[in-house]
């Protein structure tokens, strides 16, 4: 009995030693002599808990005490690296095939981790098809059938980033009560593009805040998306107020891009004049066809109060710039070459080149797709 009592003690201190911790173990292909580190990735970055060195077996296994949901990273010194999400007394199975570690390895015995997963595969998805359509556009700027050809790409491309953003507003509906919802609050297509970027997406920063501080009311991210929400709801209470003030009679949505000399130039900033809001691309034969007749147009009405607005879906500044050169176009002309102005063609869904809004003096959408013509007599109406 002696024996049973003093073992009792020793017992419950090993049991104690095994709560509140997070096990990952794996295998990592072809990675023999390489240096694999394990981070927390906190608000502000990623710590180095531990590191190993990649024997040939490939096996590596790291444990930190966790009492709460955290991130962790897997990553190898040349920048490759898995993301995870674990909870106190999980134990993580991590399998990595390919070179690519991010894309190619899968994961066992954590919720969140699969969930993480599940966020970057659908992400890395959009970004190849984005990039996919971004090449064929530069390849094909050549062919007699570019303009038809970029319409069509352009469009694919519109519903790529539709798809996305549809399928991060589900899946943050879904699992709200997760961490995996803050990362798909703040996930990015580029560097200046999230996945989520319309004014009225504050709504779901709100469901998953409001869930965290429930949940995890001290945890540094509740913390962090609490602040942001502050942050973000000033700037939405802002935007509403000088919406009110500055599109007083308007219904038409605002465009600020760089024009060839690279200085940004917003749409309200031509507010008060009749403008003609055109989209076109530089190879495109009927935009540059469309411009001959925007320059007669343009010099008839111009002094009594008309003003062109030409956003261009071009990603070659060179051939961007040399075609107003060659048409000689006086007016504004405005693009980003990063993305072939996707952002304003998604605010006025564009959907082919040349199209074309018009705006009365008060803001008012008067009239859309007008040419030749009926777009001269349209205008004459207004401007007198």
């Amino acid at each position: 009995m002696k024996k049973l009592l003093l073992a009792l003690p020793i017992l419950l201190l090993w049991a104690c030693s095994q709560k509140d911790l997070v096990n990952v173990e794996g295998k990592i292909d072809n990675a023999k002599g390489k240096v694999l580190y394990f981070d927390r990735l906190n608000t502000t970055g990623a710590e180095v808990i531990d590191s190993v060195t990649i024997e040939e077996d490939g096996r590596f296994e790291f444990k930190v005490k966790n009492t709460k949901p955290e991130f962790y990273l897997l990553r190898l010194s040349n920048g490759q690296l898995i993301t995870l999400l674990a909870e106190a007394n999980e134990s993580l199975i991590v399998s990595i095939k390919g070179v690519d570690m991010g894309k190619d390895y899968t994961v066992e015995g954590s919720k969140g981790s699969k969930l993480v997963k599940e966020l970057n595969d659908k992400l890395n998805e959009t970004k190849d098809h984005l990039a996919t359509i971004r090449k064929d556009l530069e390849s094909k700027k050549s062919d007699p059938n570019y303009s038809n050809i970029s319409q069509n790409l352009l469009a694919d491309y519109v519903k790529a980033l539709q798809n996305q953003r549809e399928f991060s507003i589900d899946f943050i509906m879904k699992n709200a009560t997760s961490l995996s919802s803050y990362m798909a609050l703040y996930q990015k297509l580029d560097d200046n593009t999230y996945t989520l970027n319309e004014n009225e997406d504050i709504k779901y920063v709100k469901i998953v805040a409001s869930s965290m501080k429930a949940l995890y009311p001290e945890h540094d991210y509740t913390k962090a998306i609490l602040g942001n929400l502050k942050v973000l709801q000033k700037k939405y209470n802002n935007a509403k107020v000088a919406k009110l003030i500055a599109d007083k009679g308007t219904n038409f949505p605002d465009i600020k891009l760089p024009n060839q000399k690279g200085k940004e130039i917003s749409l309200t900033s031509l507010k008060g004049k009749f403008i003609i809001l055109s989209f076109w691309a530089s190879q495109d034969v009927n935009s540059r066809k469309q411009n001959r007749d925007l320059k007669r147009i343009y010099e008839k009405f111009n002094k009594k109060g008309l003003e062109i607005y030409q956003v261009s879906i071009d990603q070659d500044e060179k051939l961007w710039t040399k075609a107003i050169q060659d048409d000689q176009l006086n007016w504004t002309n405005v693009c980003d070459t990063k993305t072939g102005s996707v952002n304003a063609t998604r605010l006025y869904n564009i959907q082919s080149v040349p199209s074309n809004y018009l705006l009365d003096q008060k803001g008012d959408i008067v009239g859309k797709n007008l040419f030749g013509l009926a777009l001269e007599e349209k205008i004459a109406q207004y401007v007198k």
